[in-house]
């Protein structure tokens, strides 16, 4: 073993080999600081002297099924010229962590293919080395998120554990990247993001979401130049909240007198009517032959999911007007409520229709987290979690925890 082969194998520069040793699996490679790499931090002086000692241990990649260490000796050093003192710090190192540069990168390497706690042991060290490894890299990756070149953005909340604990992401809708993550889902933790937004993001033409209050009331405050864009998905599951009511309350009306007629047919309200097999489509048919309001309803819903494949915006502004306009003549309750909400944000319906986005993107990567959450037995370190958000772009395989 030579200080040439130390470096053409491990990538360690600055150091003397002095010798090795062989104990079970592991292979310990002693070496000491060449004094050439020695020199003053703070008037980049030469002249020292030793003031002190210490030996440090480096996880190394391994040699075939062998652990391998560097055991250093290092000295504390004092400047002649201006007394600083220091201890010295070598090409290979990291901080004041336990691991060789060489090692860091086999570990990113190997997670590309495992999971955290399968890299820590086939490289027999604990989780907490390799995902501090993992968040290193991540840190240096996404120190600062480019937004020059950001034209869409979508906004949504997920649950991230039991009990109502949220976590609120922004998207950027072209490039299918997080851009921004941060607990809870109220207005006051995307406004910081939103404004820094606003003074970078000069690209930056609309915003997907959903009908609620909050993030609308965020973007209008730090973006007010820029169109709102209410989602498909939130505007048809409105929709389908209003038939679920209505199935409710007349089945309220029907345990009174002893009949059940409406229970176990949830799913054939809120369906699609052409996605239902040929005898679930008779049931229905049955079902609102029976039923009046509901048969309104439903049928009022089929001709909502053909707004968003009209060709033309002001095609769209007659076919939404006449729905709502429709929809508030029906004389039912539950249809009525649901049509004064789509005429309240009618603008931000319509702008669909000036951009043509959606969340769906958003939505998507809300179920590649639940895997990364599964996956990762959940997350301690908040930090590390939103990091690994911001890199879920880049996988294409399997994802690791």
């Amino acid at each position: 073993m030579s200080t040439s082969v130390l470096y053409h194998a491990f990538n360690l520069k600055g150091i003397t080999y002095r010798a090795t040793r062989f104990t079970g699996d592991v292979i310990e490679y002693f070496a000491d600081v060449k004094e050439e790499y020695i020199r003053c931090p703070k008037c980049g002086q030469r002249k020292f002297i030793f003031k002190g000692q210490k030996t440090r241990s480096f996880h190394l990649g391994p040699m075939g099924r062998k652990r391998c260490f560097l055991v250093l000796s290092l000295h504390r050093i004092k400047c002649n010229t201006c007394d600083t003192l220091w201890w010295p710090d070598l090409p290979f190192m990291v901080g004041k962590h336990r691991f060789a540069r060489s090692f860091a990168l086999i570990v990113l390497d190997l997670l590309r293919f495992g999971t955290i706690r399968w890299v820590a042991d086939y490289l027999g060290v604990g989780w907490d080395m390799i995902k501090e490894i993992h968040k290193l890299k991540l840190q240096r990756l996404y120190r600062n998120i480019p937004l020059h070149k950001v034209r869409y953005i979508g906004i949504d909340e997920f649950s991230i554990r039991k009990g109502h604990e949220y976590m609120t992401t922004v998207m950027d809708l072209s490039e299918g990247r997080i851009l921004y993550a941060t607990e809870g889902k109220g207005k006051e933790g995307i406004l910081p993001f939103l404004k820094k937004l606003a003074r970078k993001g000069k690209k930056l033409r609309a915003v997907a979401m959903d009908m609620g209050i909050s993030f609308f009331s965020a973007v209008r405050e730090a973006l007010p130049n820029i169109d709102v864009v209410f989602d498909r998905y939130h505007i048809m599951a409105l929709m389908n909240q209003g038939i679920e009511n209505l199935r409710r309350n007349h089945q309220k009306e029907l345990d009174d007198i002893g009949k059940q007629t409406l229970k176990g047919n949830r799913f054939l309200l809120l369906r699609n009517y052409d996605s239902l097999k040929p005898d679930h489509k008779e049931r229905l048919d049955a079902l609102m032959q029976a039923n009046q309001p509901l048969f309104v309803m439903h049928s009022m819903k089929e001709q909502l999911r053909l707004f968003w494949e009209i060709p033309e915006y002001a095609q769209a502004v007659t076919f939404l007007d006449t729905w709502c306009k429709d929809a508030m003549l029906s004389g039912i309750k539950e249809l009525v409520k649901v049509a004064k909400t789509l005429s309240g944000y009618r603008t931000a319906i319509l702008n669909y229709f000036k951009h043509h986005i959606t969340n769906a993107a958003l939505e998507g990567t809300n179920n590649k987290i639940k895997t990364l959450k599964r996956q990762a037995y959940g997350f301690r370190d908040m930090e590390y979690f939103k990091l690994r958000l911001y890199h879920l772009h880049t996988q294409r395989y399997s994802l690791t925890g």
